[in-house]
Formats: structure tokens, sequence, C-alpha cells
């Protein structure tokens, strides 16, 4: 014998539930990355820089002579998507572009002294933001979310 159907309550005008989302990891993340992305976008406005490029950046700056197709594997950006970023960074000094010496086909990728002072400046804006964001947790507790977090968006990956 099947279950019985559960009956949703209605809820009174102007007293909105939340007890079926509430339950749902996947809801929180959601509202948790608007407001994350919402904040990283102010923070990094005055810089004209938006997430992702700066992750790009960011990557050039870290690991110079790294080619586009690694980028794009290291952060799980589309190779078409790339195009468009670098040329948008490359346009504002923020990297240069040497062939590699083993094959010409491949640029390697390095970081101009402008662009590794502007991906300082956007790290030190992001740190403030994700300290606003993150206030009401300890320090043990950010690192186990960000503990947590990779896990989950690592899948099998972190195993």
């Amino acid at each position: 014998m099947a279950a019985p159907h559960k009956t949703i309550p209605k809820p009174e005008p102007g007293e909105e539930r939340l007890e079926f989302l509430a339950d749902l990891v996947g809801y929180h993340l959601r509202r948790a990355s608007i407001r994350d992305m919402q904040g990283m976008s102010a923070a990094l406005e005055s810089l004209s820089l938006r997430a992702v490029p700066l992750s790009v950046l960011l990557m050039i700056v870290e690991n110079p002579g790294i080619s586009a197709a690694d980028i794009c594997r290291a952060i799980g950006l589309k190779r078409a998507n790339i195009v468009s970023i670098l040329a948008e960074l490359e346009q504002r000094g923020l990297f240069l572009r040497e062939a590699d010496p083993n094959d010409n086909r491949v640029q390697k990728l390095f970081p101009t002294r402008t662009g590794k002072e502007l991906s300082a400046e956007a790290l030190e804006r992001l740190k403030d933001h994700e300290d606003h964001l993150l206030c009401a947790l300890s320090g043990s507790e950010r690192a186990e979310l960000r503990r947590l977090l990779m896990k989950v968006w690592q899948g099998d990956e972190g195993d």
C-alpha cells in the first residue's frame, strides 16, 4: 500500500515557509553563491574585473609560462571561452605571450608587473569581501567550509 501524500499547509499571506527548501543543500549553496557573487562583483567593479577573467589572470600570475589549455583544465573553462578573456586581459597589458621553444603551436603566458599588481589588489578586495561574507564563522569553520565545498565540487576526484 502506498504511503499517503503529505498535505502541504498553505501559509498565511506574508508568512512564507521554507520547510521543504530548508532541507535542500543545493538551495543553501545557491543562496550563498548568489550572495558571494554579488559581493565579489561589487568588490571588483572599480578594477574593471569579473570573476572568470580574474581567475584566468591569477592562474597566469601563480603559474608563469602556463598555456591557455592548462588554464582551461585547471579551472574548468571551455577552450572557446578563454580566447576572448585572454584578448581582454592582453589588451589591458596584464600578460605577455611567448612561443613555446619545444612547440611553436603552444603559447606560454607570463604576467606583467601591471598584471601582478592588479591581481594583488583584486585579491585584497576579495579577502575583505570574504571576511564580511563569512564574519559569522570562526577560522576553523571557514577552513572546514572550504574543505567540504571542495569535496562537493571535486566529486569522485577528491576521494
